[in-house]
């Protein structure tokens, strides 16, 4: 039986609590997740912001668990763990190997009762929200669309933002947390789903063991909330400190509970998703007064909303981007969609679906939400609860009555002007004052608590994984082929990886293998550019590409149009000068948000420090001024010499049961010829010169990074500091239980810190890299407790830590191939460093050789605070 055919299973205990399992064995993984029918929107006036903190605290330990019990279970156990809170819901979820699986539904069961809600925890985590609330302060999109949705739903719960607002979050104590979990936290409201490789029958075997004795709130009920919908228009304007502007239109639609998400969803494709799609051909292509647009929908329980992003060219041109959006608007609702405009995003979502069937913890997630919203367990599989007819026939109702231009809100975010930015700067110093004299009247006095449960959890070890290997030839053009059939779901994708990447771009034109890979889809011979667009949409066949890389994705009974398509983009580009120029001013707009955005290029100014003179310095998307020198000339000359399948290895995954693999990839890509690429010399690299970098900008937070040398692939040492780095920055499966981690959770100093000692470590040395966001009031303190994890971390390691360090190296391997996209990634990483085929099945053997000794003294060679850049971004 095909994944996709098969359904989710149910059955409710006597409490209350409701059990989903969805068995799939593609991997021996398993996402287990807990939902409670709760989130924001249940709060009272002086609680907001308390489910998402609860979210937090759960964590924080039980009369069984230790504050540090859950992230330490976690890592011993090779999984992943995390939270969310909505507005309309809160959920925790563990993915872990199938072999320790049951771990997650004792955890569950104990947090459900037991929570303590340390107030010395509490005092800690606040802090941490604080710096998580201004982190989403400085998302700017994401701020504006919390706003639009607050101005758009004044009478509702929708209105207060989840994370609540600073004022309460400093205000709540204990007793309102336990108040409010006593009241929410209960077996029935609450669902449980298991997805992945388990027994059905077994799983409601633990979920009656660890569950069945919570007792249920017989008279819990929950409370509906009014709305009064009108024919109104609002409009939020935010001034920050950015190059790009942006415009949010936003529409209220009905929320998840109408079924209505799959018809909203054909019309958000239809409207602005795709090249093909109605607003980006009329507002990019044809008219240029954007250089991007994008629909989406945010689905929530009650309402929804159907948002227009649009990227303008110039601002002047506002008010012509609004009539054109009407006036599709108008079009949709009164002629209607096209039968092909239906098909076409009928057949995208359908993609799409499969994509989802690839993933546990998506799928778990999907039947989390739907099932709360609508009560049916198997809504993952009635998605596409309409025809293309009947879609045809009901898309110009629901426009004619929800995206109406006297109901149409809009965003902006506008550069702030010079004369604002002192006052600007005055509110944000008087913000940090008012934050500093609060906060430090909110101090954790004791240590992090050590584990005390994980001691007594058993590691069961899992059967052996039997890793996919990947049939290998070479086609007459000198293309290398790697595939493997894998019948999970109908779909195949492919991924071609060519040997010049960013890299080879020349000094004086950086950025130009990034442009020409963008006009690989703005035209060939046979098609247009919005002809190709067109084209490739229609079939629910998607392309990416980047430098050195170009990704296909297809319906089984599509491949080999989608190798066609491949073929007449590697060959026949045409490159038109008109094309040239949109693609210019897309890319200046993508550099003018790339740099608004310090966390990205943050790491930019690292690189160019760390690889002074070396060729891993160029900027991937070039600068201003280089991309305003590139010519139609430099990109038909960087097309021929590097779109070739000379060194260009193609790897392919997916349901290939009715091709012919050599025959077919000879039939469609057998005729594309090409030069070698030249090698590029590398020269050697330099420790560099320890220095401070201060970057200015008008933002709510410092973007701190530390950046230091590391060492290649290559290096006989890579293998040791790989095992350091799980237990220094959380490694491959992010644990909580890291060094850098153990610093949040002590001082509350940063909402989120990352690290890693091999930061982009390939062919070439990576880079030693911690990054965190701060406030500034905070910049020094958090400055010397960093430098000090960074020096001391490489001073001790316990046995345990080595283990689990490797099991996580060991059971992460086994994630590159649940899905066909990154089977396919396996494979080309395998070929790119020329390893075995069972590569793999060896990892751990490989492992074992390193001792404890091997790992600390390699890793102490790079953590070294005072032989790192330091960079800070932000009002310094």
């Amino acid at each position: 039986m095909k994944n996709s055919e098969q359904k989710i299973e149910k059955r409710i205990l006597q409490n209350g609590l409701t059990v989903l399992v969805r068995p799939t064995h593609q991997i021996p993984k398993v996402s287990c997740q807990l939902w409670y029918n709760v989130g924001s929107k249940d709060e009272k006036l002086n609680e907001k912001g308390i489910a998402h903190l609860i979210e937090h605290m759960i964590f924080k330990g039980t009369d069984e668990l230790s504050e540090s019990d859950i992230n330490l279970i976690t890592t011993k156990l090779s999984g992943y763990t995390n939270a969310f809170t909505s507005y309309d819901y809160t959920g925790y979820l563990f993915d872990f190997p199938s072999s320790n699986w049951q771990e997650a539904l004792k955890i569950m069961a104990d947090c459900m009762q037991n929570a303590k809600f340390d107030q010395e925890h509490l005092n800690s985590e606040v802090k941490a929200v604080i710096q998580e609330l201004k982190m989403y302060k400085d998302n700017y999109v994401q701020s504006l669309i919390e706003s639009m949705i607050s101005t758009i739903f004044p009478d509702h719960p929708y209105h207060y933002p989840i994370i609540g607002f600073k004022h309460d979050l400093w205000e709540l104590k204990r007793e309102k947390l336990v108040n409010f979990y006593k009241k929410h936290y209960v077996p029935n409201n609450a669902t449980l789903i298991v997805v992945g490789d388990v027994n059905s029958e077994e799983v409601f075997q633990q979920a009656e063991r660890y569950f069945g004795q919570i007792p249920e709130k017989p008279d819990y009920k929950k409370e509906d909330f009014f709305h009064s919908n009108d024919i109104a228009a609002t409009s939020v304007t935010m001034y920050r400190d950015v190059q790009q502007p942006s415009i949010l239109f936003a529409f209220k639609v009905p929320g998840a509970r109408t079924k209505l998400e799959y018809a909203l969803e054909v019309i958000s494709w239809i409207l602005g998703v795709g090249k093909s799609s109605r607003l980006y051909k009329k507002l990019v292509d044809e008219l240029q007064l954007a250089t991007e647009v994008e629909t989406f929908l945010e689905d929530l329980f009650d309402h929804g909303l159907l948002f227009i992003y649009v990227q303008p060219k110039q601002l002047q041109d506002f008010n012509r981007i609004i009539y054109v959006i009407q006036k599709e608007l108008a079009d949709l609702a009164q002629n209607g969609p096209s039968k092909e405009e239906v098909e076409k995003a009928a057949k995208q979502c359908q993609v799409n679906f499969y994509s989802l069937l690839e993933n546990n913890q998506k799928q778990a997630y999907f039947i989390g939400k739907t099932f709360l919203a609508l009560g049916e367990e198997n809504y993952l599989f009635d998605y596409f609860n309409f025809t293309v007819d009947e879609l045809h026939n009901k898309i110009p109702d629901i426009v004619n009555a929800y995206l109406r231009p006297s109901m149409m809100h809009t965003g902006i975010i506008l550069p702030l002007e010079a004369q604002d930015k002192p006052l600007w700067q005055m509110l944000q110093k008087e913000s940090d004052e008012l934050d500093q004299k609060i906060l430090s009247n909110i101090q954790r006095e004791t240590p992090v608590q050590e584990g005390k449960y994980v001691k007594t959890i058993e590691l069961k070890k899992g059967g052996e994984f039997d890793f996919p290997k990947p049939t290998r030839f070479t086609l007459s053009n000198g293309l290398n082929v790697l595939y493997y059939h894998n019948p999970n779901i109908p779909k195949i994708d492919v991924a071609l990886e060519l040997k010049a990447k960013h890299y080879y771009d020349p000094e004086n034109l950086l950025g130009l293998n990034a442009f020409m890979n963008a006009m690989l889809l703005e035209g060939t011979k046979k098609h247009s550019g919005s002809e190709l667009a067109e084209a490739i949409e229609s079939e629910g066949i998607s392309i990416r590409v980047a430098p050195g890389y170009i990704g296909l994705s297809t319906l089984e009974n599509d491949f080999k149009k989608g190798l066609n398509f491949l073929h007449e983009i590697v060959t026949e580009s045409t490159f038109e000068e008109s094309a040239v120029e949109k693609v210019r001013t897309q890319i200046e707009a993508e550099l003018k948000n790339y740099w608004d955005e310090p966390t990205q290029f943050s790491n930019q100014l690292a690189r160019e420090k760390i690889y002074v003179g070396h060729p891993y310095s160029k900027a991937a998307r070039g600068t201003f001024e280089s991309v305003a020198k590139i010519r139609q000339a430099d990109l038909i000359d960087c097309y021929k010499a590097n779109i070739t399948p000379q060194d260009t290895t193609i790897a392919i995954v997916g349901d290939l049961s009715n091709y012919d693999v050599r025959k077919v990839l000879e039939e469609q890509l057998g005729s594309w010829t090409g030069p070698k690429v030249s090698s590029l010399t590398f020269p050697t690299l330099q420790q560099p010169k320890p220095e401070i970098i201060n970057y200015p900008m008008q933002r709510d937070q410092i973007v701190l990074c530390y950046a230091g040398l590391s060492i290649n692939r290559e290096n006989p040492d890579f293998d040791k500091v790989l095992l350091f780095d799980q237990v220094f920055g959380g490694g491959v499966l992010g644990s909580m239980s890291s060094r850098l981690f153990q610093l949040r959770e002590q001082s509350g100093l940063f909402y989120t810190i990352n690290g890693s000692l091999l930061h982009h470590s390939d062919e070439q040395p990576g880079m030693v890299m911690v990054k965190t966001i701060v406030s500034l009031d905070r910049l020094q303190e958090a400055e010397k407790a960093i430098e000090h994890t960074i020096d001391t971390a490489a001073n001790y390691l316990e046995d345990f830590e080595l283990e689990e360090a490797k099991n996580a190296l060991t059971h992460s391997l086994i994630d590159n191939f649940a899905a066909n996209k990154s089977i396919a990634s396996a494979f080309l990483f395998l070929q790119r460093y020329k390893l075995a085929d069972d590569y793999f099945d060896n990892r751990r053997s490989m492992l074992d050789k390193i001792s404890k000794e091997d790992v600390l003294s390699a890793s102490k060679k790079l953590l070294d605070s005072k032989k790192m850049v330091k960079i800070r971004v932000g009002r310094v």
